[in-house]
């Protein structure tokens, strides 16, 4: 209880620096969600024409919208220090975290708020109230789903940030599979055949932020939920030891220089 104390005080700062400068925050908040209107303008387009992909609608796509953006959005808002990881290990920064009395990972999740996020967390509720999905019957299923999600996303991070354990300088290629992640996450599942639906539901687990929600929403599948819950917590899991297996290799960042 008292490391989710700490991980709620550094968030509370976290957010309350970016707060602060209302204009940049309100600006990026506000072109944030104008963003994700125009990205999903193109699908009421392509509805207007076609009634369905393979059985999936205008509305399982404003649903879909709204559980990535308010996954990403709360991970922005919350946890965003997380994407961060793979440069805060290359250039030494732990230093400074490590030798605190506290959890090193929760450090690290609430260390940065992003403000752009709170226009992906406004997002979700647009797209969500025009899904028609919800309902009384779908808000615990929804609110569930997008918390996995949020897991599922800040859990790639981690996983990927820790690449920097092992190999250096990875901010790059960590921020270019992170986008990857994103970007496969916000179309229907029918699109997605053999090969690469597998990889989407493994390696790049992309199918667990978006169109596996869906599904099981569909179905009202109790299966389907619990498959979601059991690979959320192993893939969490997995990224907390990932995280402090490589935590084993690191002695002051890799980056020539002197820390004051």
């Amino acid at each position: 209880m008292s490391e989710l104390k700490n991980l709620w005080a550094h968030i509370k700062i976290s957010i309350q620096s970016t707060v602060s400068l209302r204009e940049s925050f309100l600006i990026q908040s506000f072109f944030m969600l104008l963003s994700n209107l125009v990205f999903f303008s193109f699908w009421w387009i392509y509805f207007s024409n076609f009634k369905s992909i393979k059985g999936w609608t205008l509305s399982d796509i404003a649903c879909l919208y709204g559980i990535v953006n308010g996954a990403y959005g709360i991970f922005s808002v919350f946890f965003g220090g997380s994407r961060y990881l793979a440069r805060m290990i290359f250039e030494g920064d732990l230093d400074m975290l490590i030798v605190k009395p506290k959890n090193l990972l929760l450090q690290i999740m609430g260390s940065k708020s992003v403000s752009s996020g709170w226009g992906d967390i406004f997002s979700s509720a647009v797209f969500l109230a025009f899904s028609g999905y919800a309902t009384l019957t779908n808000l615990p299923l929804l609110a569930l789903f997008i918390l996995t999600a949020c897991l599922v996303i800040t859990s790639f991070s981690i996983v990927m940030g820790s690449l920097a354990f092992w190999i250096g300088d990875s901010h790059s290629l960590s921020k270019q599979l992170f986008e990857f992640l994103l970007t496969f996450s916000n179309y229907p599942k029918s699109i997605y055949v053999g090969a690469v639906k597998v990889f989407l539901l493994t390696i790049v687990p992309s199918g667990f932020i978006g169109f596996v929600p869906i599904e099981a929403i569909k179905d009202q599948s109790m299966i389907g939920s619990l498959t979601i819950l059991g690979f959320t917590f192993a893939y969490a899991y997995c990224a907390y030891k990932i995280f402090y297996r490589g935590l084993r290799r690191y002695a002051s960042g890799t980056k020539p220089g002197f820390k004051v």
